[in-house]
């Protein structure tokens, strides 16, 4: 008769590189930094080589963005004044420089996956006669729920100039009006996020270690597909003054942000015992 592949209680930590794919008003820009989880599961098999797993694992992400200059803001219609009071109108343009942001969550994600694995050869899933290596694939989907969101950000320096168009002419000076190269400012928060929803791919290689227990050795692949807080966006401002930068994370102002990772998933699969149909 037949043998379906034995259920499994699995015990999961995996870990990373992850990064933001965003869409934000920055140039020069880069972002990079670590992901990190630990789980338990269940992988139900159907047959000898199709199953599925799910799972709660729990973890962390640390991203560092860095970002040469941020895009050029422009506040129109400004005023400023001379000496014998006549006043002249002026477009002010405003570009921060050497931004840095540092975000840490901590997440809860729960992932539906369907297993594939290689068919025995010899001896079904019996433990002495079968070959003890087999490769596996899995894919699916997997909901993150993101607390703790707490970011640090900084601007090394901004610089303002002004455009008066009643005269065609640019001013970087005086600082005492505005103008110039100014010190920047730093900030720290937390975020509200959403829930966010992963597609997932894991391939690797499965090792039966015992007869009730193998391990699994794995690489991952994982992309978000919404953005979590998409609702708390807040519109890139007028940050021409070194107090205007206190809440400026590249998260809020950016047009869309999607988290990616890649990296190892280790688990042991321990089962109970062989079943037919």
């Amino acid at each position: 008769m037949a043998q379906r592949a034995p259920s499994e209680l699995a015990l999961s930590a995996s870990g990373g590189v992850s990064m933001y794919l965003f869409q934000p008003n920055v140039k020069e820009s880069s972002s990079i930094g670590f992901i990190s989880d630990f789980g338990v599961g269940f992988n139900g098999f159907f047959s000898q080589q199709a199953g599925i797993h799910i799972s709660a694992e729990f973890g962390l992400f640390n991203i560092r963005t860095k970002a040469g200059r941020l895009k050029e803001t422009i506040t129109l219609n400004q005023e400023v004044f001379d000496n014998k009071g006549e006043k002249y109108i002026y477009n002010l343009h405003t570009t921060l420089y050497k931004y840095s942001e540092a975000h840490k969550s901590l997440f809860l994600s729960i992932p539906i996956m369907f297993i594939f694995q290689t068919k025995q050869s010899q001896g079904g899933w019996s433990y002495k006669q079968a070959q003890r290596t087999d490769f596996y694939a899995m894919f699916g989907a997997k909901a993150i729920f993101l607390f703790n969101n707490k970011y640090d950000a900084g601007v090394n320096s901004m610089y303002n100039k002004a455009y008066f168009p009643d005269f065609g002419v640019w001013i970087h000076a005086p600082e005492s009006v505005g103008f110039g190269e100014f010190a920047g400012n730093s900030s720290s928060g937390k975020m509200e996020f959403g829930i966010m929803g992963m597609a997932s791919i894991e391939l690797g290689a499965k090792w039966r270690l015992d007869k009730n227990i193998c391990f699994y050795t794995g690489a991952f692949f994982e992309f978000g597909f919404n953005d979590p807080i998409k609702d708390s966006r807040i519109p890139y401002g007028n940050y021409s003054q070194p107090e205007d930068l206190n809440d400026i994370s590249v998260l809020k102002i950016a047009n869309n942000n999607f988290l990616m990772a890649v990296g190892i998933k280790l688990r042991v699969g321990f089962s109970k015992r062989q079943r037919t149909f």
